[in-house]
């Protein structure tokens, strides 16, 4: 029996706590942020009558919230993130509303499926582990960069 159930102000004949009310994991994090802006302070609660679903109180609020992304090139950009259902609080949901991370959310998958394909490849293991050979691959690698960076420069 959990001897917290017996304190005054427990769930009576709850048998578990509720999981909205557990502690959150070692490898998440937890943003907190005000979504919302308001230029005279900080406004008065209200009570708000008729809100039956999370949808409908997203609805009636509007939250949204300015942020400044940092470009690869160090400059910022500003962009504004709405929140009108509880999934644009997820990584996809932040994702899909910037065009900025959407592109580099497009580097990161291309990235990672060249590191699967180049692990998978035994040839190329092979070949890097002989110093003359990495070394003639490296060069190609270069030679296909500059390649690459003259024919964008045109």
């Amino acid at each position: 029996m959990n001897p917290t159930l017996n304190m005054p102000g427990a769930w009576a004949g709850v048998k578990e706590v509720p999981p909205s009310l557990l502690p959150l994991n070692q490898n998440q994090t937890l943003y907190v942020t005000k979504l919302t802006t308001h230029d005279d302070g900080v406004p008065e609660p209200t009570k708000v009558e008729g809100l039956k679903s999370v949808d409908e109180v997203m609805d009636y609020f509007k939250p949204k919230k300015n942020i400044s992304l940092t470009q690869e090139d160090e400059n910022t950009q500003e962009e504004e993130f709405h929140f009108r259902r509880m999934g644009d609080f997820t990584q996809q949901g932040l994702i899909g509303q910037s065009k900025l991370l959407q592109a580099q959310a497009g580097k990161i998958q291309d990235l990672k499926k060249i590191n699967m394909n180049l692990r998978s490849n035994k040839m190329l293991q092979k070949a890097l582990q002989n110093p003359e050979s990495r070394s003639l691959l490296r060069g190609m690698i270069e030679q296909m960069i500059d390649e690459l960076a003259a024919s964008t420069s045109r």
